[in-house]
């Protein structure tokens, strides 16, 4: 954290608007963080029974990425943002009196413009109590760091997360259309 170099008369001159960018200023919270998104194209998976054919009938369970967000710090000497990430999933199925346990994989990529500076891949498991039909699952990945290059500012990259998907369930997310509930 870089120290406040402002003497106290100076500050009693300022409005109330210059106090909050003084005191802004002698932080190294950052307000606005490296944005954090839902890469729609992977914002839901569907997996299938095994050993069935893509179709509604044959759907075993959902799991929808539905909220993003987080937040940020930056060490000023170093200009390296390091950014932390909430995820919150909602999971669906067929109501069934059974429990069920499931693993899916999802992953965060750091990208600023086409350039990617980071990916990880993570699992996310998904329990159903037993007769629950929806499961939501919050999740906070480990904190990525970016080296902010010259000139850019934190909210210049983003922070993305997705499922990692077959082709086939790509198709199948093609076939329901995007903007389905």
């Amino acid at each position: 954290m870089r120290p406040c170099l402002f003497r106290l008369p100076a500050l009693l001159r300022l409005p109330a608007l210059g106090l909050a960018l003084l005191a802004a200023g002698c932080s190294n919270k950052i307000v606005v963080c490296p944005v954090p998104a839902i890469l729609a194209d992977t914002a839901s998976v569907t997996v299938m029974r095994p050993g069935t054919v893509p179709d509604l009938a044959n759907e075993l369970y959902t799991v929808r990425l539905i909220d993003a967000n987080g937040d940020c710090v930056i060490n000023n000497k170093t200009a390296v943002v390091k950014s932390s990430l909430n995820l919150t999933f909602r999971a669906t199925r067929a109501p069934t009196r059974d429990a069920a346990r499931y693993t899916v994989p999802y992953f965060v990529v750091a990208t600023e413009g086409n350039k990617i500076f980071a990916k990880r891949a993570y699992t996310l498991t998904v329990a159903f109590a037993p007769g629950a039909a929806t499961a939501t699952i919050k999740q906070a990945p480990e904190d990525i760091s970016i080296v902010n290059e010259a000139g850019k500012l934190p909210w210049n990259y983003q922070l993305m997360a997705g499922f990692q998907m077959t082709q086939a369930q790509i198709d199948y997310n093609k076939s329901r259309g995007r903007y389905l509930p």
